[in-house]
């Protein structure tokens, strides 16, 4: 696996990293699954999943948007992301990638916490010293 590989699986799945590393790599729904089945081929575990309010014009009047704390700028869509409390974190305790996918998109949606502004935001399992071409 090589850096400028995951990198440029980045800019092509359009997927944002808050930061210099690669946490949070917050990632629009449509380009979800081919991002995590690129990840796995890369043998890239996604260690932590977090969700933000997708602060895109889009969404900006959805049901009483914008919700969460804040948050960057989005590099590929007009608007922001706005990062949602503790609660909607969770850390470490996904198999593999595949049971990301199912949170995502099968797990998360039924719970009461699930508001469809809600976009995920992926913590890859890289080398700590790694640095995201993005910032």
């Amino acid at each position: 696996m090589l850096k400028e590989d995951l990198d440029d699986l980045l800019e092509k799945s359009k997927a944002q990293p808050v930061g210099w590393g690669y946490i949070d790599c917050i990632i629009k729904p449509d380009n979800v699954t081919e991002f995590v089945n690129k990840l796995t081929e890369m043998d890239i575990r996604i260690s932590a999943l977090t969700w933000w309010c997708d602060c895109t014009d889009k969404k900006m009047n959805h049901d009483g948007c914008p919700h969460g704390m804040g948050g960057p700028d989005s590099r590929f869509y007009d608007g922001w992301f706005s990062e949602m409390p503790w609660d909607y974190v969770r850390c470490d305790d996904f198999e593999d990638n595949t049971e990301v996918l199912n949170y995502i998109f099968s797990n998360f949606p039924q719970s009461e916490d699930y508001l469809p502004c809600l976009i995920p935001a992926l913590w890859l399992d890289v080398p700590d010293d790694w640095r995201n071409i993005q910032c």
